[in-house]
């Protein structure tokens, strides 16, 4: 159809250039009748190729939008999901801690009381030892006293009796056992 134009006014032009005279009625009326011919041919290109184009466009580009949109909600709605589950971590990080530190300290209380019963054990058992090193000690220095009193008495008896005391001695032990 614009090829059809186009030959229509390239066939009116050659016509008008062939008349040889130039009326300017005839200009305006040509070159009125050449601008509403274009003008057609453009209306008739732009509902054809560029209208139907413009549309395509702009119904993709809504549909960009539309799907930025709902990318965008989505992306919101994951970054209040992380955020609540952030917050969930840092909570159970908080009550963990809290958790492992009591722990720790209950750990170290019953180290601290298993040690000292440990001590109170070995103490008791020190001084159950010494007591026993002492009763013995203390028997050792008996038996000791007691030799040495022995040897000592012996000594003086040796010393100190001579033979008419103990002869006397004697004498008087058998009148009295008999």
């Amino acid at each position: 159809m614009i090829r059809g134009l186009i030959g229509i006014l390239f066939i009116v032009g050659l016509a008008l250039a062939s008349e040889g005279g130039i009326d300017e009625d005839k200009v305006r009326f040509w070159k009125v009748l050449n601008t509403l011919v274009l003008v057609a041919g453009l209306v008739v290109v732009y509902k054809k190729w560029v209208g139907p184009a413009l549309e395509k466009r702009r119904t993709d580009v809504a549909s960009l939008v539309e799907e930025a949109k709902k990318a965008k909600e989505e992306s919101e709605r994951n970054l209040k999901e992380a955020e609540k589950k952030l917050e969930e971590a840092k909570m159970k990080f908080q009550e963990t801690l809290k958790i492992a530190k009591e722990t720790a300290e209950n750990e170290r209380e019953q180290a601290i009381k298993e040690a000292e019963e440990i001590a109170n054990r070995i103490k008791k058992q020190a001084e159950e030892m010494i007591e026993v090193e002492i009763a013995r000690a203390q028997n050792e220095l008996r038996k000791y006293a007691v030799r040495k009193a022995i040897e000592i008495s012996e000594k003086l008896v040796k010393e100190n009796v001579n033979p008419e005391i103990e002869k006397e001695m004697i004498e008087k032990t058998l009148k009295a056992l008999s």
